[in-house]
């Protein structure tokens, strides 16, 4: 009994010194994150927030929205195809990541779907843009149908890999709760676990296909920004208290572009989206995976341009 209660008391201190002590000894020694991208243009989005922008090309205008966590240099190989084929690219960090500033709260109801749909809004109309093709992915799909549903400014929508609902009675996505909330912010706290979780998640996102080297170094320059930890696990947390799902209302020329393994937003979710956008249409990649603006940026950019 003797030995076991010494055993308990090891644990207990070993576990101390994991939970508690790798997030100090972080605190206090450097830890050689990546730089970020280089910054781009500082855009007003509203309520005193800029967000950091990439601007390239001239000619009809393509607004490129991340999903969750991202940046705009997320999309760098679709902007480079873009702009060869004749289309102003501007790709944006959403408030929160990257170079972006960050919301200044821990709110989750500052996190949701429509305050992200409501700055990309203010970025069209500050920017006096027209006839806009909106392109969203992952997360950004639904922000872009929101905006879409909400500015005249957008002439058609094109949703890559788009989060949403796969059914009508489909539940949305559970709240990590408090537990699952305080491990990842443990894993914000402590860069090796970050980096490990990282490099999983990343493997899931390309199902298992290569990634190209920037990747990785890009999402640890991201999540290595105080503010695009929160803005992750805030806005994860607020989709489980989003709001009605509103594809059907729209009114825009609409096209979607699905990975059929897809392993993050399954090609169900893009296939009951198509279904509840009036005329819309939806191309399907064989054996594409949920990083198609990484992995066939030059056909995206074909569909997008001819669409």
């Amino acid at each position: 009994m003797k030995m076991v209660k010494q055993i308990v008391r090891i644990g207990v201190v070993l576990l101390v010194l994991v939970v508690v002590g790798l997030p100090l000894f972080y605190s206090v020694v450097p830890y050689d994150f990546p730089e970020l991208p280089p910054a781009g243009r500082r855009l007003p989005v509203g309520d005193g927030l800029f967000v950091n922008a990439i601007d390239r090309g001239e000619g009809p205008v393509v607004v490129l929205v991340h999903g969750l966590p991202g940046m705009g240099s997320d999309w760098q190989r679709l902007t480079d195809a873009l702009v060869e084929r004749g289309r102003r690219v501007i790709a944006y960090d959403r408030i929160g990541y990257g170079r972006s500033d960050g919301r200044g709260s821990t709110d989750v109801q500052d996190f949701t779907v429509d305050a992200n749909a409501r700055e990309l809004v203010a970025l069209i109309d500050n920017e006096g843009l027209e006839d806009v093709t909106l392109v969203g992915w992952s997360y950004g799909g639904p922000v872009s149908i929101e905006a879409a549903l909400n500015s005249p400014r957008i002439g058609r929508l094109v949703l890559v890999g788009t989060g949403g609902p796969d059914s009508d009675d489909a539940e949305p996505p559970p709240s990590p709760g408090v537990i699952g909330d305080a491990i990842l912010r443990w894993v914000g706290w402590v860069p090796p676990a970050g980096a490990a979780l990282q490099r999983v998640v990343s493997v899931e996102a390309f199902s298992g296909q290569p990634q190209p080297d920037w990747w990785i170094t890009n999402l640890a320059a991201n999540f290595a920004t105080p503010h695009t930890r929160t803005s992750w696990v805030a806005e994860g947390a607020a989709i489980a208290s989003s709001g009605e799902f509103r594809a059907h209302e729209l009114a825009v020329p609409t096209l979607l572009i699905h990975g059929d393994d897809d392993r993050l937003a399954p090609l169900a979710i893009g296939e009951y989206v198509h279904a509840q956008i009036p005329g819309s249409r939806l191309e399907i990649v064989p054996g594409g995976s949920h990083m198609l603006p990484v992995t066939h940026a030059g056909q995206l950019a074909d569909w997008i341009v001819a669409f």
